[in-house]
């Protein structure tokens, strides 16, 4: 899991709603609506379903620790798509005991390598890396207004971008994937019908849809960047320089949390769904 700064999410309780205006002006959609639409779900049974639900959110003190206003920012989210959630005030295993005696239905945790939602009634596990690359395709897709026979560009195949590339799929895009390890990229090519980029500065040049699910920085520059360019980046850094932040910041969907965040717990809530209308509700990421 990329590590996030603290200076990256803290007041997040003060900024969320902020940022979900913002959201909304860029995609149509507000966070809660793209995070049902990740989960395959209507934003009225997410609604429902969240009244129902008891989030605890631990802290891990494993690795290098916990990052200081990491489980006040989740709380924060969680509690923006108004869900009942708590922090609990021990960490790790007794973190998890004091979850479970106080009622949690679901619990978050993070450490070092991965960032994971629990449901503890249907014992499934959702995964950041696969919450993350499926919302920021469905938030790619409301900005530009349908991907389906589009051409996108992904930047980078690992865990994020393996997700993203699914959704990406799924929502009709044609893919154009560029990794600077091309042996990520040809097992993909078995799966997808998408086309291996191997020089990222000429893709950049020719697509204007744009999937930044690299960790690494500045390899967007202002050269790259067209009036009709639209990015999602989902990277931390994030790998616009600032030159060419600026010149896209009005078509850019960017957060150090908050979208992956939501639709994990969307995808948490709607194991539970599945189960209860008895497998009926259509696709699951």
């Amino acid at each position: 899991m990329t590590r996030l700064s603290s200076e990256l999410i803290s007041g997040m309780a003060e900024t969320i709603d902020a940022y979900d205006i913002e959201l909304v002006q860029k995609t149509g959609l507000t966070l809660r609506q793209i995070a049902a639409r990740t989960a395959g779900i209507s934003e009225e049974d997410l609604c429902e379903a969240l009244r129902f639900e008891n989030v605890s959110v631990i802290p891990v003190t494993a690795g290098q620790g916990a990052i200081e206003g990491f489980t006040q920012a989740v709380e924060a989210i969680i509690q923006h798509l108004e869900c009942s959630c708590f922090i609990t005030g021990s960490s790790d295993a007794a973190g998890l005991a004091e979850g479970i005696e106080k009622g949690a239905t679901i619990v978050f945790m993070a450490d070092d390598n991965r960032f994971i939602a629990v449901n503890l009634s249907q014992k499934r596990v959702i995964d950041n890396a696969e919450a993350t690359g499926w919302s920021y395709a469905y938030a790619l897709d409301a900005c530009a207004g349908g991907l389906k026979g589009q051409d996108v560009l992904l930047i980078g195949a690992g865990r994020v971008g393996k997700h993203a590339l699914c959704a990406l799929d799924r929502l009709g895009a044609k893919v154009g994937v560029f990794d600077i390890d091309g042996s990520k990229v040809r097992p993909l090519i078995d799966t997808y019908r998408i086309k291996r980029e191997e020089n990222l500065s000429d893709a950049l040049h020719r697509y204007t849809l744009l999937f930044d699910a690299s960790p690494a920085p500045d390899i967007i520059l202002p050269e790259h960047i067209k009036p009709e360019t639209i990015i999602a980046a989902c990277g931390v850094p994030i790998g616009l320089s600032d030159k060419a932040r600026s010149l896209v910041e009005e078509r850019l969907i960017h957060d150090p949390l908050q979208q992956g965040t939501a639709a994990m717990l969307a995808l948490a809530v709607r194991y539970g769904l599945r189960n209860k209308c008895g497998g009926r509700i259509g696709r699951i990421a």
